[in-house]
């Protein structure tokens, strides 16, 4: 029975001597001070006494359920953060390259002596651009001054965890000194009255060392984190100061544009008698192919209504392509890679003229010369016919709809022809003004004939 016993003890001896080894290294690695320790005492311990040791776990559990439910607020708040960067990235993208587009049509009007009139259509529309960057600009700046006040506000709650961490952990181990539980825990267990008291005692300083563990594990992750979101404070402070440069940069650029702008207003102004003869002209040439393009999809209609032996209805074929037509408004591809409106949709004063109306079924859509026109959707060629003023136009059918596009040249179907969605029909035709398309979209359904403002149906550029 000795035998035993001391075989016992030794086993117990030799485990502890392990405990006391980790718990020196935990202690080493936080490197934490915890001085103030009280003298020690020579009294045998009990169970209680060890287990008032973890008495202050369930205050700390308490502190750890709270940062739980931070850790899993901050996330959703990082994700919507990072959606909204990459929503204002994609949008000033967008802009940019519109920009580009635009800036180097001027420079083309510019060299090939454009008039005046044309290059103001640009100029508008250039900024229009940079306003509308300017503004993006100025939402970025918000979203991230948002930002920076919750990467603050997060920073504050990672020290305070902090602080309440190392406060938790030295309690623990002052309170484990005073017991002499970290000092002498062998003695804990050999004044145990039997084994199986001296196994229970054993396992508890067991979980007391794992504790310390996690303990210091968790201090060491909320300070790492620490020094990275405080990176990450200082990488936004940079990034508002380069939003705030990049918006000085576009409002002086804007400010060049409004400048230009006037000077070619006031070059327009010495030649209003010489602009208004001429721009009657374009209406009058803009009137004939406006009641040319009328003429002919109501011939079309009357084809149509003829072999339908009635008031025209579409097939099951048109049907299907009318109603996937519908489907696919406000993402229908443009007619051209590049390119900037600088002819609106209905009714409207000219833009530099005063007293003049502008009545349009489409808009005009400037880019390069010789630049390639492609179908916005499949459909059937319904009409290939010229004017003079307006070089070929083709019309093509998709059920209910028809897309009309002007001012080409080169053109490579011919009537009946089936096309689909982004398929080549010919190129844009060079003039003295500037080469653009003209494009428009009508709804043919039933009785109703409406050409439709094709904003509401290309993508947003």
């Amino acid at each position: 029975m000795a035998t035993r016993n001391t075989m016992r003890d030794c086993c117990l001896r030799k485990q502890c001597s392990q405990h006391m080894e980790k718990e020196l290294i935990y202690g080493q690695y936080l490197k934490l001070d915890v001085v103030e320790l009280t003298e020690s005492t020579t009294f045998l311990l009990t169970d209680q006494q060890i287990m008032n040791v973890g008495r202050n776990y369930k205050k700390r559990w308490c502190l750890v359920g709270a940062w739980f439910i931070y850790l899993t607020l901050s996330p959703f708040q990082n994700i919507e953060a990072q959606k909204d960067k990459a929503s204002l990235t994609a949008e000033r993208n967008k802009i940019e390259e519109q920009l580009r587009t635009t800036s180097r049509l001027i420079g083309d009007a510019k060299k090939n002596r454009q008039t005046a009139s044309s290059q103001v259509a640009l100029i508008d529309k250039q900024i229009e651009l940079r306003e509308k960057l300017v503004r993006h600009h100025q939402a970025t700046i918000r979203s991230l001054e948002k930002s920076i006040r919750g990467t603050d506000t997060e920073i504050r709650s990672l020290e305070g965890h902090i602080v309440a961490l190392k406060e938790e952990y030295a309690q623990m181990i002052r309170q484990a000194y005073r017991i002499q539980l970290a000092s002498n825990p062998l003695m804990f267990v050999f004044a145990s009255d039997d084994f199986n008291q001296a196994s229970h005692r054993f396992k508890m300083l067991q979980s007391y060392a794992e504790e310390r563990k996690r303990q210091a594990t968790e201090i060491t992750s909320a300070q790492e984190e620490l020094t990275e979101t405080r990176l990450e404070l200082t990488n936004e402070r940079a990034s508002v100061e380069q939003a705030l440069t990049d918006q000085q940069k576009e409002m002086d650029a804007l400010n060049k544009d409004r400048e230009h702008r006037a000077e070619l207003l006031a070059d327009l102004k010495k030649k209003e008698r010489d602009l208004r003869k001429t721009q009657k002209a374009q209406e009058k040439e803009r009137k004939r192919l406006n009641d040319e393009i009328k003429r002919i999809i109501e011939a079309e209609l009357a084809v149509e209504r003829a072999s339908s032996k009635g008031e025209f209805a579409l097939t099951p074929e048109g049907k299907i392509v009318s109603e996937a037509f519908e489907k696919n408004k406000n993402s229908l591809p443009w007619p051209v890679n590049r390119g900037v409106v600088t002819g609106k949709f209905g009714r409207h004063a000219h833009p530099t003229i005063p007293g003049i109306t502008i009545e349009s079924n489409g808009v005009d859509i400037t880019t390069d010369p010789n630049s390639n026109v492609y179908s916005i959707f499949n459909g059937t060629v319904s009409s290939v016919f010229a004017l003079p003023s307006a070089g070929k136009t083709v019309i093509i059918t998709h059920g209910g709809y028809k897309t009309v596009y002007s001012n080409l040249h080169n053109v490579e179907i011919t009537k009946n022809d089936k096309v689909d969605r982004g398929e080549k029909i010919g190129e844009v035709m060079p003039l003295s003004q500037g080469a653009s398309i003209h494009f428009e979209i009508w709804k043919v359904a039933g009785k109703e004939r409406s050409p439709q403002n094709p904003k509401y149906w290309l993508q947003s550029k």
